[in-house]
């Protein structure tokens, strides 16, 4: 199974085409409960994801039942203090005392560039630490596009990134990374396939602040269309036809929701990588939601 499930909505009401809010714990556990039945062995989750550690934690045997992959929140600072240091190995302890284990799967950096700042390899020989006592299984790093991950001089340390991948988002695909990361056998796990849920929102519903990008959303529905499947496969299609891409974390705010999502999954296997039109747009205003407008 190479989906992923993504927990920031069990934490925090999050999305643009999001209108239930944070699901309660019960809706949670329930959501957990299809996703184990279905194959899907990867949680993603983050210190920074409101209450999600807790939501997870409070599901009976969360850490039997699934690897669990949590972010470090990042550094405001241009540099590591002796303080920062210590505040982070603090947080790290933490992560195993949230889901009361002794062993995670995998702990990133929640921004590349923190791994890169002076004073962070205390941080870092921390996690090696870890990793050498079979505590941890993966360290590595959430990138975002733009990202030269080739210059980062901690690259050999990282098993693991995390990456933003969409029709419209092929950063990684395009610049090399993706070779350059199978050929390291770092795993990677790709987010955003349905860019916060904008791929899948009906062209009638956009805000106005998509209004410059409206052909190219209205060309990705007439694609779906073309080849007979919902916005929502094709969606996925994109990320899951990548040799490269390990896992794909979708995020979902209630039970059917997941359940649609796993029909789509079956599906989008069946459509051909050939098929999926070059759709890549070149401007952060539309790729990065941090940008948007709303």
């Amino acid at each position: 199974m190479k989906l992923a499930l993504g927990t920031v909505q069990f934490g925090l009401s999050y999305g643009v085409s999001n209108k239930l809010g944070q699901p309660s714990i019960e809706h949670a556990h329930a959501i957990l409960d299809i996703a184990k039945d279905a194959g899907i062995t990867t949680l993603d989750t983050a210190l920074g994801y409101g209450e999600s550690h807790q939501v997870l934690a409070s599901y009976s045997s969360i850490n039997e039942k699934f690897n669990l992959v949590t972010k470090l929140p990042p550094l405001q600072s241009e540099q590591f203090s002796k303080q920062d240091v210590e505040n982070y190995i603090a947080l790290i302890d933490q992560c195993f005392l949230d889901f009361n284990t002794d062993k995670l799967h995998s702990i990133l950096f929640h921004q590349a560039n923190d791994i890169e700042k002076q004073g962070v390899m205390p941080v870092l020989e921390y996690l090696q630490e870890l990793q050498l006592e079979n505590k941890l299984s993966n360290k590595g790093v959430s990138l975002y596009s733009g990202a030269e991950i080739e210059s980062f001089t901690h690259l050999s340390e990282i098993n693991l990134v995390q990456i933003p991948y969409n029709a419209f988002d092929t950063y990684f695909k395009n610049t090399g990374t993706l070779s350059l990361l199978s050929k390291k056998k770092t795993q990677v796990h790709a987010r955003s396939c349905f860019l916060q849920g904008l791929l899948l929102m009906p062209i009638n519903e956009l805000a106005s602040y998509f209004e410059p990008w409206k052909q190219h959303l209205i060309s990705f529905h007439l694609l779906a269309q073309h080849l007979g499947v919902s916005a929502l496969t094709l969606s996925l299609a994109y990320a899951l036809k990548e040799d490269g891409i390990d896992k794909v974390v979708v995020g979902v705010n209630t039970e059917s929701e997941l359940e649609q999502i796993l029909e789509a999954y079956q599906s989008s296997i069946e459509v051909p990588h050939e098929m999926l039109k070059e759709m890549t747009v070149n401007d952060p205003g539309l790729t990065n939601p941090a940008n948007w407008k709303l």
